[in-house]
């Protein structure tokens, strides 16, 4: 693999490899990071991350048993619907906050505001939204679509960002951000990545010095936004570029 550059940091955001070896705790995103997008884990990623002396702690927007399925069950704390339903490595259960009727009703009219802007009604097979319980995922192409079709639905994400801007959902308790290769995912305002990874390690009595997150969805409306300031944050491209900066900060 090409090397990367060294790093800069911006708003307490990593982007290059040098970083120092004080983490205990290594939070990951899941889709484009721990793993390829709505894929499984490729087995160098999984031998890295079950063999690391840290606790690993994946953060998603599917669900647990998702998250299970794509990490090929990998020893970890899962923290799915952007960390509305927690589960810890032993298997118990922490917490699961579903929304409201309300808020389900806010997000269902702005869904079908952006469905009807679209050149095409969203195959129904390919399960265009999911309700998850803490969070609803929309993706115009559908959740469920082919691989080789999402990887080229919206890459960079501008087709989505537009869609925000000519139609900015409003509520007074639900958001909405980018998500994964596709998706909006409609999560509450006060509980999302941020504030349940600041929970968790609450919960854990950890120092929050010693933990730092990995993702690929880092940017001004992406779903890792939010954990900004909360942790050390590691940007990332896709699984790949993650599987390189990780071993490098498990080499030192």
């Amino acid at each position: 693999m090409k090397k990367c550059t060294l790093p800069t940091v911006v708003k307490n955001v990593f982007y290059g490899i040098m970083l120092p070896m004080k983490y205990k705790h290594l939070f990951f995103d899941m889709d484009k990071t721990v793993a390829p997008s709505r894929q499984p884990i490729l087995p160098e990623m999984f031998s890295l991350l079950s063999e690391a002396a840290q606790d690993i702690i994946i953060v998603s927007g599917q669900l647990c048993e998702k998250i299970a399925w794509q990490s090929n069950n990998l020893p970890a704390a899962y923290l799915g619907q952007n960390g509305n339903h927690a589960i810890g490595p032993d298997g118990i259960e922490l917490w699961h906050t579903p929304l409201t009727d309300a808020e389900v009703a806010d997000v269902m009219a702005h869904i079908a505001i952006l469905a009807a802007d679209l050149p095409e009604v969203p195959n129904p097979e390919y399960s265009p939204i999911e309700n998850r319980g803490g969070q609803i995922t929309f993706s115009p192409i559908g959740n469920t679509a082919p691989v080789e079709l999402k990887a080229v639905y919206d890459p960079d994400a501008s087709k989505r960002l537009a869609m925000l801007q000519k139609h900015p959902f409003e509520s007074e308790t639900m958001m909405v951000v980018i998500g994964g290769s596709t998706s909006f995912d409609y999560i509450p305002k006060t509980r999302h990545k941020g504030t349940n990874v600041q929970k968790y390690i609450d919960h854990m009595g950890w120092n929050k010095e010693e933990c730092v997150y990995f993702g690929d969805g880092l940017y001004p409306g992406g779903n890792d936004e939010f954990v900004i300031g909360v942790i050390d944050t590691v940007a990332v491209t896709d699984h790949l570029d993650c599987y390189q900066k990780l071993q490098e900060l498990l080499r030192d």
